[in-house]
This record gives structure tokens, sequence and C-alpha cells, in this order.
């Protein structure tokens, strides 16, 4: 077998084997971007959901000491 040709093939192989590792690199990225995209995801409506509450409670709240112990009361506050 002459040098060259097994230099070309040492070297495809060793092309492949960089391309794989680069190939697995990205994709190890691209998982952990699309997992902590969901999870801020997540974040976000929790937090949407906790400041909509807060802000009908704020709206439809009782308004007065009257209206907070007859809910106390009635157990539905």
């Amino acid at each position: 077998m002459n040098l060259y040709f097994a230099g070309g093939i040492l070297l495809s192989v060793l092309g492949f084997l960089g391309g794989l590792v680069w190939f697995s690199n990205q994709a190890g990225r691209h998982s952990a971007e699309v997992t902590t995209s969901e999870r801020d995801t997540a974040n976000a409506n929790a937090t949407a959901c906790a400041t909509h509450a807060m802000l009908e409670a704020r709206t439809n709240g009782v308004r007065n000491i009257a209206g907070l112990t007859g809910e106390l009361d009635r157990g539905t506050f």
C-alpha cells in the first residue's frame, strides 16, 4: 500500500471522527437550549398566572370590613 494512500485514509478517518464530535457537540448545545427555553417558558407562564390572580384579587377583592368578615365567616376568602 502506498504511503500517500494510507495517509489519505488516516486523514479521512480523523476528519470523519472530528466531524462526528463536532456534530455531537452541536446537538448537545441545541438540546440544552431547548431545555432552557422550555423552563423559561414555564416560569413565565407561572409568573403570568400569579400576576393575573393578584390583579383579579385587587380588582374584585373585598372593599370593606363587613365584606371581609362575611367572607371569612363563610370560609370563601
